[in-house]
C-alpha cells in the first residue's frame, strides 16, 4: 500500500485578517515611481560656460589661441643723479621702451622729464623739470611714460609695439560607459526601465568629468598602447597670476573688498573697461564665510530663466560679483573660490567630437547592451590674470 509524505498543516490565521499577517509577498510595493538623484544639477562651471562665454569647434587635438598684452610703459632708475642732470640711466632694457619726445613722470617726486636722445639700452638724454619742480632722482624711483609732446613739423619718432605670444591647450578624450545584461534589459522595474534611469544619471556623472577636468585637469600628453593620450588643461593650470592662499585666517569684507580691487581690474569684465563683472564659482563654506560680514549687501538675481540658475548678486566699488555655489568643489575642495570673466573662457569641443551618446556599442556576441557617453573636450583660458583663486579659508 502507497505511503505518501504528509502534507505540511497551513498556517492558521484568527480572528480579523490584516496586512500585519498576510504573506508578505501579496503586498504591493507602494514605490514612487521615480528615482531621486544626489546633485543632478552640479556643474555651474560647465553649464555657465556654454551659456555665457562661447564653444570653440577644434580642428585639431591641439588648439592655439594667441594674447596681446599692454604696452609696458614704466622704467626704473639705476643711478643717482642730480636735480640738474640731464644724462638719467635706467635698468637693463628699459631704455629700449622709450622714444625722442615722451613725456615721463617721476612716481616719487612728481617731476615730469621729456625725452630728448636715447643713446644705449640703459642711458636717456632729458629735458628737466618740465613745468618746474626739479628734484633728485634716487635709485630705484620709478617712472611712467604717460604721453608725448612732438615738435610742430617733426618726423614721427621710432614706433613701439607689442609682439603677440600665443598658448595652447589639448582637447580629452572623457568616456563614462555603462551596459546591461540581456535579462536586466526586459525586466519592469519600478522607475521605469533601468536602461532609461541609468542613462539619466550616467549622464550627470559624465557632465561631472568634464566640470573638475575644466577646474582641476593638467595639460598633459603621453604614448598610448597605439595612439597618444592628451589631457586638457583647466582653471587650476593655467591661473597663475591672482592666486591667494589665505592661510586658514579669519576673513572680513575688508579684506574681500581689497581682493577685488586687484582682481576685478583685468579682463572685458574688469572695471578698467567700465563693465565689472564677474563671476565667483565657490563652495557653500565660501558662500557662509561671505554671507556672514555681507549679508546686507547680497541679494539673489535669476542669470538664466531658462535654466533657473539663480546667483547671489554681490555690488562692490570695484564692480559686481555674482557669487554661485559649485558643488563639486564641496567634497574635496571645500576651501576653494574661482573668480572668472567668462568673457575669456571658452569650452573647445573637436570638430563632431562633442558630448555624444553612443549605443550598442558591445560585441556582437554579447547578451546585453552597452552604451556610452564620449566627450573630446578641452578648456581653453584667455588673459589668466582676469581670472583668480582663492584658497585656504577654515572648514
Amino acid at each position: 500500500m502507497p505511503n505518501p509524505n504528509p502534507r505540511s498543516a497551513p498556517d492558521l490565521l484568527s480572528g480579523s485578517r490584516g496586512t500585519e499577517n498576510l504573506n508578505s509577498a501579496r503586498i504591493v510595493v507602494d514605490m514612487e515611481d521615480e528615482i531621486h538623484f544626489y546633485q543632478p544639477n552640479s556643474t555651474a562651471l560647465l553649464t555657465l560656460t556654454g551659456k555665457i562665454g562661447e564653444t570653440r569647434k577644434a580642428h585639431f587635438v591641439k588648439y592655439e589661441f594667441l594674447e596681446k598684452d599692454e604696452l609696458p610703459r614704466d622704467v626704473t632708475a639705476s643711478a643717482l643723479v642730480s636735480d640738474i642732470g640731464t644724462t638719467l640711466q635706467f635698468g637693463a632694457g628699459d631704455a629700449a621702451r622709450l622714444v625722442q619726445g615722451q613725456l615721463l613722470l617721476n612716481l616719487n617726486t612728481r617731476e615730469v622729464v621729456r625725452v630728448e636722445t636715447v643713446t644705449s639700452d640703459v642711458n636717456v638724454v632729458v629735458t628737466r623739470g618740465i613745468g618746474g619742480n626739479n628734484q633728485t632722482v634716487s635709485i630705484a624711483d620709478r617712472f611712467v611714460h604717460f604721453s608725448s609732446a612732438k615738435e610742430d613739423g617733426s618726423v614721427s619718432g621710432t614706433s613701439k609695439s607689442v609682439k603677440e605670444f600665443n598658448d595652447f591647450n589639448f582637447t580629452q578624450i572623457i568616456e563614462t560607459p555603462f551596459d546591461f545584461t540581456g535579462r536586466d534589459l526586459v525586466s519592469e522595474l519600478y522607475g521605469g526601465s533601468d536602461e532609461m534611469t541609468e542613462t539619466k544619471w550616467q549622464a550627470i556623472e559624465h557632465k561631472k568629468s568634464i566640470e573638475y577636468a575644466f577646474y582641476f585637469g593638467r595639460r598633459h600628453t603621453m604614448s598610448g598602447t597605439s595612439h597618444q593620450v592628451t589631457m586638457t588643461g583647466g582653471l587650476d593650470f593655467f591661473i597663475t597670476t591672482n592666486r591667494t592662499n589665505v592661510g586658514q585666517q579669519a576673513l572680513n569684507e575688508r579684506w574681500w573688498i581689497e581682493y577685488l580691487e586687484y582682481a576685478m581690474r583685468w579682463g572685458k569684465g574688469g572695471k578698467r573697461n567700465g563693465m565689472g563683472k564677474k563671476y565667483a564659482l565657490c563652495s557653500s563654506r565660501w558662500l557662509t564665510e561671505i554671507n556672514t560680514w555681507a549679508r546686507d549687501r547680497i541679494r539673489m538675481k535669476t542669470l538664466d530663466k531658462e535654466i533657473g540658475f539663480e546667483a547671489a548678486e554681490y555690488i562692490s566699488p570695484h564692480g559686481t560679483v555674482f557669487l554661485l555655489s559649485s558643488p563639486v568643489l564641496d567634497e574635496f575642495h571645500p576651501d576653494w573660490l574661482f573668480l572668472l570673466d567668462f568673457n575669456h573662457i571658452k569650452k573647445v569641443a573637436l570638430n563632431r567630437r562633442d558630448t555624444k551618446l553612443l549605443v550598442d556599442v558591445q560585441e556582437n556576441d554579447r547578451d546585453g547592451k552597452k552604451n556610452l557617453y564620449r566627450s573630446d573636450v578641452g578648456l581653453q583660458v584667455n588673459f589668466e590674470h582676469a581670472h583668480g583663486i582663492v584658497t585656504g579659508i577654515t572648514s
